[in-house]
């Protein structure tokens, strides 16, 4: 009798443990759901973020471009950053061509 009750608590024990598990699956699915959510949230507003420093940044090159420096400083800045623009164009083109090449 003491056999049976030890078995029966035994077996209540492991129904208790496997809806535990249960639950803790449904949860560890509903997270990893809520974390590629988020995740696919995140990636979308870095690319909000690189495009509008893309906006601003050619929004800069625009005012410097349509006006007169307001000093030295600034005209040197902008020759620096057209420089950079235009070899990072180059360097484009360059693995463009070399794509068409191969």
């Amino acid at each position: 009798m003491a056999l049976e009750q030890h078995i029966q608590r035994i077996e209540e024990k492991l129904y208790q443990l496997l809806k535990k598990l249960q639950q803790v699956q449904a949860e560890n699915v509903w997270l990893k759901e809520q974390l590629q959510h988020h995740q696919h949230e995140v990636q979308a507003q870095q690319q909000t973020i690189t495009q509008l420093e893309q906006k601003l940044h050619l929004a800069k090159i625009a005012t410097v471009a349509a006006g007169p420096p307001a000093s030295p400083e600034e005209d040197e800045d902008f020759k620096k950053e057209m420089r950079s623009k235009i070899n990072d164009y180059i360097k484009e083109i360059d693995r463009c061509i070399a794509l068409l090449n191969s």
